[in-house]
């Protein structure tokens, strides 16, 4: 897998350095400057490598330590491990079980409503905690606290070289130490930060760093992780050097026959003596073929001085960027000092153009765009906050593949890798700042450091992000509450620009409550939560006529509104759902409602459970946001933890006409309640027609159709009840006496029939299947294989609704890192190599060893026919 890389954590004079006027660009001879380019090759420290991985090899304890800075501390009892590591995702040391750890309480693996009077049930081998999680169901009663990392290495580079440290992320207050020097502290759990480690090394002998992070505190409303969950990185250049993300892209000139990449590209002298120095730029296109060099004149750079240059380069018919087709370029930066490269960084970036008013909405390429887009936090299911690149990468493959063309990262800065891979698969990102300014959400969160820190994370963060073609707008923040404060929005939005006017602003939720709402004097784009309909829009666009609208966060059950009031308004961009993919923390908010029979509500009728009293009771009465105790996920998403559709991702399909026809069947209630889809739930149902009913109990099915006509057949023939039905709003509701069999679905449009779809009763569980998502690995520590373990019958169909325990064996080169399902509240281990499977699925995650070779994993389970899979590991990066 390829990486986008820049360097990280400028200072504030380097920031506006970059802004600075261009030098002049000399026109060069294509083919000589790229062999001249070749020649001088990338430019680095004593291994040859200008950035390298700083992940392996370190040291952890989970607690406090008093005096680990100091580089003689006995850190002989510590745990190696290789990051990114987030220790809350981990099973508690101090935790129990009646059964010895091998599984929860049987009793939680069924959906049923948690009684929130009962007694708390036994604690489990697992992550969680009710008493000792200090967020509660806000973070999935999970435990943060103390940890401490530390690392001894050598020297990387020559007495005259620098070595910077980058941290693509650490949750959260991270103090920092070299050989005892404190380097820093960094509060915010989401920003890169990055040290100089040159003037505090050991050029001869061991050095030691050490990290203690701090993740105590009521701090966040949802998951966050703890630890040092992203990448590190090690830059060692010359003195000469291009600093940390000093390299920008943009493209001015975007047409079919010639655009413009105009690439600014700062130096600095970190030396004690002056030194000339040049700039040359190469931009390779997709394929690596170079179609474009400029050089700068020499420039002398003083000690301790950065400058800048900035180069035009025209691009012959470009390949522009979009989702259907993400075309890359690369833009290849040299510093040269007399003639001889001394510093090389490469960029890629994407030639696109972006235009957003309140008369076309969004256009990209000069095209037309409605948004598809989905939120997303950063965990990553039975992973935690881990962040490796093939997570990223799997994501949005999985979101593409489920109709989604944008992500919100709510609500914060995501890892780099996230980003690359949206700029490699084609997927627009929202790219979200803060979810709190001065006035904060908990105790302890953010905002304790905001006033003194808002500053470099923004800067941070946008110069980290804008080469990316992907992200097509920035938002300020997220449902902020500092209303009466609004200047320090604008001051903010002031900033942004400065760094980045290529881009429009949004405030998440910002312009939801009126059409006076003061941040409409800083914003570009309006944002609202919640209006299903379209209601709120119209008044705030009739005062706002110049500006695009959209909706950064939607509910499940009001997708179709959503996307038809989209449809019926150039003005209005689309909508970001909350949420694209299921999460850990806001225990159960999308848990399905239960209305009394009867109720017959309309689905998205918000008017059955009115306000927001509802979230605010479960709040108040089980002490975190959502249902207590096992819940420990959101469960509102369009796929589940483990990335498998849910039926909310069914419907979409049919509503954007990607699917003609979806079946699905709800799973029977409680007597005398039904299912409603409102808020955050969405109905609790299945693509499955094998239930455990008597004959002739009446189950509610849902077709999904973009057609005019539906009718249900049971074994072929016209089913009494399912005769031709006008779908409302995309989808059509049958009550049909279950009796076992092949059900079928048929949709029409106009007369003709436009798709069938059948579910057919399946036998009792046989065997075990295992589906990898793919067919090698190297030994990259970034890459993965997600392997679903399937129940079959014996006939090798999935068994709908099997809840079964697999236990797992793996042998060869690699390991389990992880086991998950989508069950929103079965409160086993993440770690232990057994799973419950939900919905005849569960998944077992694997991480390839350092050395090639085969790795197998065989799955069992008591009664079953086991399951194996063996994959080939071959050397990687």
């Amino acid at each position: 897998m390829g990486k986008r890389r820049q360097g990280d954590g400028v200072t504030r004079r380097q920031a506006l350095a970059l802004g600075a006027g261009a030098a002049g660009a000399a026109a060069l001879d294509l083919e000589a400057s790229a062999a001249a380019a070749a020649r001088t090759g990338d430019s680095a420290g004593a291994e040859g490598v200008r950035e390298r991985s700083f992940d392996e090899g370190w040291l952890f304890l989970r607690g406090d330590a008093e005096g680990a800075e100091s580089p003689s501390y006995d850190d002989g009892s510590w745990r190696p491990l290789d990051l990114p590591h987030d220790w809350s995702i981990e099973d508690l040391p101090y935790a129990t079980s009646t059964d010895g750890g091998a599984t929860s309480d049987p009793s939680l693996l069924v959906l049923k409503d948690p009684d929130p009077t009962a007694p708390t049930p036994p604690q489990v081998i697992g992550p969680f905690d009710t008493q000792r999680s200090q967020n509660g169901g806000s973070t999935g009663y999970t435990v943060g606290g103390i940890g401490w990392y530390r690392k001894h290495f050598r020297s990387p580079g020559d007495e005259d070289g620098h070595a910077e440290l980058r941290f693509d992320g650490v949750h959260q207050n991270a103090d920092v130490w070299l050989n005892g020097v404190h380097l820093g502290f960094h509060p915010y759990g989401y920003t890169s930060f990055a040290y100089d480690l040159t003037p505090h090394l050991n050029p001869t002998g061991p050095n030691v760093l050490a990290v203690r992070v701090d993740n105590g505190g009521q701090n966040s409303r949802w998951y966050s992780g703890s630890g040092i969950y992203r990448h590190t990185w090690l830059t060692v250049t010359g003195p000469v050097r291009i600093p940390l993300w000093g390299v920008h892209v943009t493209t001015p000139e975007v047409a079919g026959r010639r655009s413009v990449a105009r690439v600014a590209v700062s130096v600095a002298n970190l030396g004690t003596r002056s030194s000339p120095a040049e700039v040359r730029v190469t931009v390779l296109d997709p394929h690596g073929h170079p179609v474009a060099v400029r050089q700068a004149p020499a420039r002398t750079v003083g000690p301790g001085v950065t400058v800048a240059a900035t180069l035009d380069l025209p691009i012959p018919r470009a390949a522009l960027w979009s989702p259907h087709s993400p075309s890359l370029y690369t833009a290849r930066a040299e510093v040269l000092v007399r003639g001889r490269g001394v510093d090389t960084l490469t960029t890629t970036f994407g030639i696109r153009s972006l235009v957003w008013n309140g008369e076309s909405g969004f256009l990209l390429n000069d095209e037309p765009v409605k948004v598809t887009g989905g939120c997303v936090h950063h965990d990553h299911g039975p992973m935690g906050a881990v962040a490796l690149d093939r997570s990223e990468e799997r994501r949005v493959e999985i979101l593409k593949a489920a109709g989604f063309n944008a992500i919100r990262t709510a609500h914060n800065p995501p890892t780099p890798s996230l980003l690359d891979a949206c700029d490699r698969l084609g997927m627009l990102v929202m790219d979200e700042f803060f979810d709190v300014w001065d006035t904060g959400k908990n105790p302890q969160d953010y905002s304790v450091h905001f006033a003194d820190w808002w500053e470099r994370d923004l800067t941070g963060t946008t110069l980290r992000d804008r080469n990316h073609p992907s992200v097509v707008i920035w938002s300020l923040g997220n449902e902020i509450t500092d209303r009466t404060n609004d200047e320090r929005g604008a001051e903010m939005a002031r900033l942004l620009r400065s760094l980045d006017p290529t881009r429009p602003i949004t405030l998440g939720g910002g312009s939801t409550f009126s059409p006076d709402d003061p941040s409409w004097s800083y914003v570009d784009v309006g944002d609202v939560h919640y209006n299903a309909n379209g209601k709120g829009y119209g008044p705030m666009h009739d005062a706002h006529p110049e500006k695009a609208m959209t909706q950064s966060e939607g509910f499940p059950a009001t997708i179709h509104q959503d996307a038809k009031f989209a449809e019926d308004h150039p003005w209005a961009v689309g909508s970001w759902v909350w949420a694209a993919w299921d999460y850990l923390g806001e225990s159960g908010i999308g848990k399905t409602p239960m209305a009394p029979e009867g109720t017959a509500a309309g689905i998205g009728d918000q008017s059955v459970m009115p306000g927001w009293s509802v979230a605010r009771t479960l709040h108040h009465s089980w002490g975190g946001f959502g249902y207590p105790y096992p819940y420990f996920q959101g469960n509102c998403g369009d796929l589940d933890l483990i990335g498998r559709r849910k039926p909310q991702s069914h419907w979409r399909a049919a509503i954007s006409g990607r699917s003609p026809v979806e079946l699905l069947v709800e799973r029977p209630t409680r007597s005398g309640t039904e299912q409603v889809a409102v808020w955050w739930g969405y109905f609790d149902e299945l693509t499955s027609w094998t239930w455990d009913v008597d004959p002739g109990h009446p189950m509610t099915v849902h077709v999904y159709t973009p057609g005019d006509s539906v009718r249900l057949l049971l074994d072929g023939a016209d089913l009494a009840g399912g005769a031709p039905t006008a779908p409302e709003r995309a989808m059509a509701t049958f009550t049909v006496p279950y009796t076992p069999g092949e059900l079928t679905a048929v949709a029409s449009r106009n007369g003709e029939e436009m798709g069938r779809t059948s579910l057919t009763t399946v036998g009792a569980p046989a065997a075990l299947r295992l589906v990898p998502d793919v067919k090698a690995l190297t030994t990259g520590r970034d890459d993965l294989a997600h392997v679903l373990v399937e129940v079959t019958d014996r006939r090798g169909r999935l068994v709908p609704d099997a809840t079964v325990r697999v236990g797992f064996e793996t042998a060869g080169a690699g390991e389990l890192a992880a086991v998950g399902n989508g069950n929103p509240h079965n409160v086993d281990s993440f770690r232990q190599p057994r799973r419950h499977t939900w919905h005849g699925r569960a998944l077992a995650v694997l991480r390839p060893a350092k050395h090639p070779g085969r790795l197998t994993l065989t799955a069992k389970a008591p009664g079953l026919r086991p399951a194996t899979l063996t994959l080939p590991v071959t050397r990687g990066r």
